[in-house]
């Protein structure tokens, strides 16, 4: 069975219940560093070491019949391939019981799901592609839909900016030669930081009383980076959930970046700084474009 979105409360839960019902003896949690899931008694296996040697043949002596793998937050890759899924296939070909967390059905593209199917169907369907149909007949999928988000806050750009930005592209643009494209709107992208750190400032009360803004300021900021020397901004590494939403200085470049924040913060809207840069509003409507991709499947899994 794949639970999308649920809690680590639901989520311990449906576990011992499973347990209870179908006899498990012994029970693998396979999760990254970040998102462990402490269940009594399990064999905790971090996702990195999936692929060592010997964790992979202690697994395959260990794991019988009526033992339960729990696989939490292992949609990593878009690679459906990867040696770390196909590990996982030799996991599974051991016992018939797996149960699949993940907080965000992809992390792109609605084919992205087809990993989590795959672990569920012991990779009977891994040529196929999306379907829902064949989803819905072969598969339990419970959904709990995060309501994802964007919020664009406009930040004006300094005239100093923009001829910086240029000259930027332009330096860029003429060693890009048979480099990555995205390379150009990744350093692009963080030219605006000035700008933005002009804007938090203003953004904050001062003198005791509330800045006029429509929106009372956030207390906290994520950024790709520290570059900007301000206590209230953190990088994509070093967020915590709980407390102050945060506002993005900048968007990550890697979508499996944004779905480690939205799944370890707990955020599903946030707030966008997007400065008056062409970067920026490919960034944002990028992001936008990924946020659909989302709903769509979202609304492809309901029953």
């Amino acid at each position: 069975m794949i639970y999308l979105g649920y809690s680590t409360a639901e989520k311990q839960q449906i576990v011992a219940d499973y347990c209870a019902v179908h006899a498990i003896k012994q029970t693998v949690v396979i999760a990254p560093d970040r998102f462990p899931l402490s269940v009594a008694g399990a064999d905790q296996v971090r996702y990195a070491d999936v692929i060592m040697y010997v964790t992979f043949y202690r697994l395959l002596q260990a794991i019988e019949r009526d033992t339960l793998i729990v696989l939490h937050e292992c949609l990593r890759t878009q690679n459906r391939y990867d040696l770390a899924y196909n590990c996982i296939r030799n996991y599974l070909n051991r016992t018939a019981h797996c149960l699949v967390f993940q907080t965000l059905p992809q992390i792109d593209e609605r084919d992205d799901f087809m990993v989590l199917f795959d672990w569920v169907t012991q990779s009977r369907w891994k040529r196929e592609h999306f379907s829902a149909d064949l989803i819905r007949a072969e598969a339990r999928v419970h959904v709990r839909e995060w309501p994802l988000a964007l919020t664009r806050l406009d930040v004006p750009t300094s005239d100093a900016t923009r001829l910086k930005y240029d000259a930027e592209r332009a330096r860029l643009f003429d060693g890009l030669g048979a480099k990555d494209p995205h390379t150009l709107p990744r350093n692009l992208y963080l030219l605006g930081g000035r700008d933005k750190a002009a804007y938090i400032a203003a953004r904050k009360p001062a003198g005791g009383q509330l800045a006029l803004f429509a929106a009372a300021p956030p207390a906290r900021y994520v950024a790709r980076n520290q570059r900007l020397n301000l206590d209230c901004v953190t990088t994509y590494d070093d967020v915590e959930p709980g407390g102050a939403p945060y506002t993005a200085i900048e968007l990550p470049h890697r979508f499996i970046d944004w779905c480690d924040f939205v799944s370890y913060t707990g955020q599903a809207a946030t707030e966008v700084l997007v400065a008056d840069l062409k970067a920026d509003q490919w960034y944002f409507e990028r992001a936008v474009k990924w946020q659909e991709r989302i709903h769509e499947t979202y609304t492809s899994l309901r029953p």
